[in-house]
């Protein structure tokens, strides 16, 4: 297996692409509760918007003023080591699904919607007992008791806003969505699931940066190998 040891051009992302951001737990308090809790040094993900823009949610304002935003990319990279982005091949095939991320977005965005910090705060409970109900969930949403929690909402974590946006545009249908509950998918859970991309490579504005052999991307077979792109 070859490590993956160059890094890519901003210039090549796609509407879409998943944009996960390394944080070292010895050297950020933060970085170190997330990894207590998901067991990943990945701590931040947004979403690829396009022209040089990303979408996520964010408290770096303080946790009152964290909200959606679109952010430049260089900008978005500069604030982390390192940032792994992942590709989903069917997701975005298309323009009218591409429109769809855009115009999601956009809505949440001039909605003003803020950073889900109590999301955070109960996320280990909440995924613990939703692992504990999904066949429950299941058995009530195809007997017409339960339906998918809206996309549409006043505040997401980061990760909850990634995985909200390809539930919104209908990548991951109503049936699927019950499993795919956002707001128990952390940026570790991302990275792991195939359904939310491939491995595509790494970008940072770092001179002479070095990703670890332990990362958890590291030796993966990329998405250009898979997929022949």
């Amino acid at each position: 297996m070859q490590p993956n040891t160059n890094f890519r051009d901003i210039a090549e992302l796609k509407p879409g692409d998943v944009l996960l951001c390394y944080c070292n737990p010895s050297k950020d308090f933060i970085a170190k509760k997330i990894h207590d809790v998901t067991d990943s040094e990945y701590c931040h993900a947004a979403i690829y918007y396009g022209d040089s823009m990303a979408a996520e949610s964010t408290a770096k304002n303080g946790i009152k003023k964290g909200k959606i935003e679109k952010v430049n990319v260089p900008d978005l990279v500069s604030r982390y080591g390192h940032v792994a982005v992942v590709r989903q091949p069917d997701a975005w095939a298309g323009d009218d699904r591409i429109s769809a991320l855009k115009l999601f977005i956009d809505k949440v965005v001039e909605s003003e919607a803020k950073y889900n910090f109590n999301g955070i705060l109960k996320f280990k409970n909440r995924k613990e007992l939703h692992e504990a109900n999904v066949y429950e969930k299941l058995n009530s949403f195809f007997n017409g008791y339960l339906v998918p929690a809206s996309t549409d909402k006043h505040r997401y974590f980061c990760s909850e806003f990634v995985c909200d946006c390809f539930i919104a545009v209908g990548f991951i249908q109503p049936s699927a969505a019950i499993l795919y509950q956002s707001d128990i998918y952390s940026p570790g859970d991302l990275s792991k699931d195939p359904t939310f991309g491939t491995f595509w490579g790494y970008l940072t504005d770092k001179s002479e940066y070095k990703v670890s052999e332990n990362d958890h991307f590291y030796f993966a077979t990329t998405y250009d190998v898979l997929f022949g792109a």
